[in-house]
């Protein structure tokens, strides 16, 4: 009888039984039990027994490959179809990509050609500036001391503060041309520079008083030097005491008549 670890047979199963049935049948009467038969020649049907076992392991070793072929190409089918949908993603990113890097050309061209612009307008500026500082320094040259503030964008390197360091500078003038002011300066008296407080009103006139208040006259400018002159008579220099007492706060608002100077005098 077939081993039980025999794999199912076919539907031809019954046919083979009984032709295996009659085989041995036949092979009974035709040829008797030799006692002296060796033990290494089995008789037929354990050959056709191992035969039929030998067919039937080939049949369940092929199914078995089958199946795991069967598996392997769901798994080479999954990694196919991941592949794919990996490729077509990058596919998708490259696209994106691409795009992206283009509006960024787009956008660094017109970044370059505003930049290049903005050099153009801050050229532009720095003559700007150049000029209107050239102008203020030769106006304070011919001005009283104090009437042009000093220039203060000599360190100043982006055009856009430059200019409006310049123009602060400007405002400044205008607004000085306007009030009256006390300061101490180094002028020119009788050929030697001296330190004074000069009253300054505007830019139209100024005055001159010793630091210990004894002397007093007018002041000028001439070739971007001050220039002291005396006051005529102590009439003058008692008005001028009288006007910087009222400028610096010393003395009650008055009308005060002060001697004006035209012309500078020659040293």
């Amino acid at each position: 009888m077939p081993d039980s670890g025999t794999p199912p047979m076919g539907p031809s199963k019954p046919l083979v039984l009984a032709a295996l049935c009659l085989l041995l049948s036949a092979t009974a009467v035709a040829a008797p039990a030799d006692p002296n038969q060796s033990a290494n020649n089995r008789p037929v049907s354990e050959q056709v027994m191992a035969q039929l076992r030998a067919a039937g392991e080939a049949r369940a070793q092929r199914l078995k490959e089958t199946q795991q072929w069967a598996l392997e190409k769901q798994k080479l089918e999954l990694l196919k179809a991941t592949v794919d949908r990996e490729a077509r993603r990058h596919r998708a990113a490259t696209t994106a990509a691409k795009q992206t890097e283009a509006k960024l050309r787009r956008r660094l061209d017109q970044h370059q050609t505003r930049q290049q612009k903005l050099k153009t307008v801050e050229g532009v500026v720095d003559a700007i500036c150049e000029r209107l500082e050239k102008a203020l320094d030769n106006l304070a040259a011919k001005s009283l001391p104090g009437l042009v503030p000093p220039d203060q964008a000599a360190s100043i390197t982006d055009p856009g503060r430059r200019l409006a360091a310049g123009v602060d500078r400007l405002r400044q003038v205008g607004r000085r041309t306007k009030q009256a002011a006390v300061e101490v300066v180094g002028a020119s008296l009788d050929g030697q520079i001296v330190a004074v407080k000069m009253l300054r009103a505007g830019g139209v006139a100024a005055w001159w008083l010793s630091l210990d208040g004894k002397k007093a006259g007018t002041a000028v400018v001439r070739d971007g030097q001050t220039i002291l002159s005396a006051a005529a008579n102590l009439q003058d220099t008692q008005a001028i005491r009288n006007a910087f007492a009222i400028a610096e706060g010393r003395g009650t608002p008055n009308w005060a008549l002060l001697p004006v100077q035209t012309k500078p005098a020659k040293e």
